[in-house]
């Protein structure tokens, strides 16, 4: 019978974890018979992985692969014998429980599960045996580096867009075709919905066939073998498709794009993986006349902006004062809910979206290694889990209001956040 071994973390069995925090958990292991062992130790390992396999030049034929790898976290502790000690030791059959504990460091990055990389924590249980490959037992868990959009007011700042195109037809220019976008943030969380307003005003005597309103992810991967290189990999989170736009007149769209369970921004640490996000506008004309595509950046944050309304619906006002009087912390919860901010209700939890091909490294996979800890319950390869924040909503533009004047100027006026205006303003298409 093989050694039976379980990996568990202290007061938090979903295994997420914001950087900064104590990291604690046992290992349990079950012998039934007396073994010879040289040594057991319990590592705590973060690290950054990226690979691809880039064609020759001229020839290609020849491939070579890019890679990178970075270390952010490596804490060993022998719990059995030591590093130095070479002697044999007879472990006796029975049950075998041992702690470990950690502080995880303030810049570690964000887990990430890549098609060309990963950012990978994991805690690696190693039975070193004399004359055999070591016995290694593992179970990743997910570190999130935090980031509060309630740090910075440039995150309440709204995003806003604007371009103007001519078209020429029989050789002679059209009036101006006006496209502008505009949200109420330019930060926001997993969970939460990106409120916009499309503003098209065509006074070209082209037809304008569709809008298209996507949210993407843009991950850069670094590789410093055989060289420095680069490469992106985009996906798409949401998408809205609005209808057609006549010529000679205007339309006023509202939308909203749903943000899933992803990884925040990446925060400003060395790291051969970043991740960004941003909304792109496609504006399709018909014949062959040139599309109008606009690009703008956002953050995904870790913890949605709080407004006082926000607060309210969760507390009442003496608590508000009190705890704005504090330091916002990270603490531990002693339930099944995954750590949380003060003064924020926990947020709930959903699987990890797969959003690209896994990332499948040559060296990954060892004999040695048991793949009973590498997997979840359900027998899927694991995935990084992402806090999901359903309660906490971001105002609405009102679209009356976006134009102001005559047909060819415009004009974003300050959106009314009360919730009487919110529940009186409709959708207009």
């Amino acid at each position: 019978m093989p050694i039976e071994c379980l990996i568990s973390f202290d007061h938090n069995p979903q295994g997420v974890y914001y950087s900064g925090q104590e990291l604690s958990g046992v290992v349990e292991l079950n012998v039934d018979t007396t073994k010879r062992i040289k040594a057991i130790h319990i590592t705590v390992s973060g690290y950054a992985k990226v690979r691809w396999i880039k064609k020759g030049y001229p020839r290609d034929s020849e491939r070579a692969a890019c890679r990178a790898y970075k270390s952010y976290l490596s804490s060993r502790s022998y719990v059995l014998g030591s590093c130095s000690n070479s002697s044999i030791i007879d472990w006796l059959a029975g049950e075998y429980t041992y702690a470990f504990h950690v502080i995880l460091p303030n810049n570690l990055p964000t887990s990430f599960d890549g098609k060309y990389g990963q950012i990978h924590y994991e805690i690696v249980t190693t039975i070193d045996r004399p004359g055999r490959y070591p016995k290694v037992y593992k179970l990743p868990f997910t570190v999130i580096h935090p980031i509060d959009l309630n740090s910075d007011p440039i995150y309440r700042v709204p995003l806003e867009i604007l371009d103007r195109k001519r078209f020429w037809s029989f050789c002679c220019p059209t009036g101006p075709l006006t496209v502008k976008f505009s949200t109420p943030y330019c930060g926001y969380a997993p969970g939460q919905k990106i409120n916009f307003v499309l503003y098209i005003n065509n006074e070209s005597s082209i037809d304008i066939t569709e809008c298209d309103v996507k949210l993407k992810q843009e991950v850069r991967y670094e590789s410093h073998n055989p060289q420095h290189e680069y490469r992106l990999d985009k996906n798409l989170i949401a998408r809205k498709k609005f209808g057609n736009v006549l010529r000679w007149s205007r339309k006023v769209y509202r939308g909203s794009l749903e943000i899933l369970s992803i990884p925040p921004t990446s925060s400003k640490f060395p790291c051969p993986i970043v991740v960004s996000y941003f909304i792109k506008i496609i504006v399709k004309p018909t014949d062959f006349h040139w599309k109008i595509k606009l690009k703008i950046p956002l953050t995904i944050g870790s913890m949605p902006i709080m407004d006082d309304q926000t607060l309210s619906r969760h507390q009442t006002n003496e608590e508000i004062i009190q705890q704005q009087q504090q330091t916002p912390s990270l603490i531990v919860t002693d339930s099944d809910n995954p750590p949380e901010y003060v003064p924020m209700v926990p947020p709930s939890y959903e699987d990890a979206m797969a959003l690209s091909e896994r990332f499948f490294d040559d060296t990954e996979y060892l004999h040695n290694v048991s793949m009973t800890n590498i997997t979840t319950d359900n027998g899927e390869s694991f995935k990084p889990r992402y806090p999901v924040y359903y309660d906490f909503m971001t105002p609405f533009i009102p679209p009356e209001n976006v134009i102001e004047g005559s047909p060819s100027q415009l004009r974003l006026a300050l959106q009314d956040s009360s919730p009487t205006s919110r529940n009186s303003k409709k959708d207009v298409n």
